[in-house]
């Protein structure tokens, strides 16, 4: 049986409070759903001193504006997965593990999810008998044998559909309030993936609507079809009449420390995708994706899987 250090819990009263809290203790992390931080307690991956409960603090509703929705961080998975007004992003959200840990998972940790590898997510004991890796207590990077890049991936379902929707972040800190572009929010760096300041809280996550003939969609690989994180998730948004889009968005997940939002589509735009357009958008897709071997699964095949994901989902959305 695995066992967690000890820690102190402290149970935040709002947003504001658990800002202070975090400014005022001792080697802190904030906690709401868990899902994925309570294992990597329990693997000795990280080591707080103390845990700020987010339970009750977080907004778990969807404000519906005239040019967005804005989502409370604390909304959970399974919630998120039944919103019928973002189709792609209650896709990405029903596709995360299984039904246990969407009910507990909220759309803020898994936006802010720690990157993964397959020689950081393990047991103190198997990362010791191989030395430790670069990203936790080592000095070497076992993925591409070296000492300077980390390259665990950024594994989140519900990222690559929010990129190809431009959705932007808020964040309280303690400076105040400020908002972030998610495109801005991740880093190629698995060690330090997070363009935020120590203490900022997630609070919104704000989607802007795209209006008359939007259509997406996410396509996720794994082993199983529950509870593995994603081996590739690739979202495929755009606006379209017919089979021809004005705009068009793809984001390649699970491959890299930072998701890849795929460019040069322009000169697919304002013509149908025809069958040949659609083959050469998905060479182009995997041509721009270059999948790292930090998880499961030949990145070869995961690479061309990528294209064909791509295929998919153009067709899908041509219908």
């Amino acid at each position: 049986m695995l066992r967690m250090d000890g820690f102190e819990f402290h149970a935040a009263t709002s947003a504001e409070d658990a800002v202070q809290l975090y400014s005022a203790l001792d080697e802190p992390m904030y906690i709401a759903g868990g899902t994925d931080l309570l294992p990597n307690l329990k693997h000795r991956i990280v080591r707080p001193k103390n845990l700020i409960g987010l339970a009750g603090v977080l907004g778990d509703n969807i404000e519906d504006t005239e040019e967005s929705w804005n989502i409370g961080a604390g909304i959970r998975l399974s919630a998120l997965a039944q919103v019928t007004q973002i189709p792609p992003l209650a896709e990405a959200a029903g596709l995360v593990a299984g039904p246990q840990i969407r009910n507990m998972g909220t759309l803020g940790g898994n936006v802010l999810l720690d990157t993964r590898c397959l020689f950081y997510n393990q047991t103190e004991f198997w990362r010791s008998s191989l030395g430790y890796c670069l990203k936790a207590e080592g000095d070497w990077c076992h993925v591409i044998d070296g000492p300077k890049t980390c390259v665990a991936a950024q594994s989140s379902d519900t990222v690559p559909v929010l990129l190809a929707m431009d959705a932007t972040i808020e964040l309280l800190g303690p400076d105040g309030t400020r908002t972030l572009a998610l495109r801005e929010l991740y880093r190629f760096d698995g060690m330090n993936h997070l363009a935020i300041q120590p203490g900022e809280l997630l609070t919104r996550v704000i989607v802007p609507k795209p209006g008359a003939g939007f259509r997406g969609t996410y396509k996720k690989l794994r082993r199983r079809d529950s509870i593995d994180f994603p081996q590739l998730g690739v979202a495929v948004t755009g606006t379209f009449e017919g089979s021809t889009p004005s705009k068009l968005d793809i984001v390649v997940g699970a491959v890299n420390p930072r998701p890849k939002p795929i460019g040069k589509l322009e000169g697919f735009l304002n013509q149908p995708l025809t069958d040949t357009a659609i083959q050469q958008i998905s060479a182009l897709v995997e041509k721009q994706t270059r999948p790292q071997t930090s998880i499961t699964g030949d990145a070869g095949w995961r690479r061309s899987m990528a294209g064909i994901f791509t295929e998919r989902a153009l067709r899908q959305l041509i219908g």
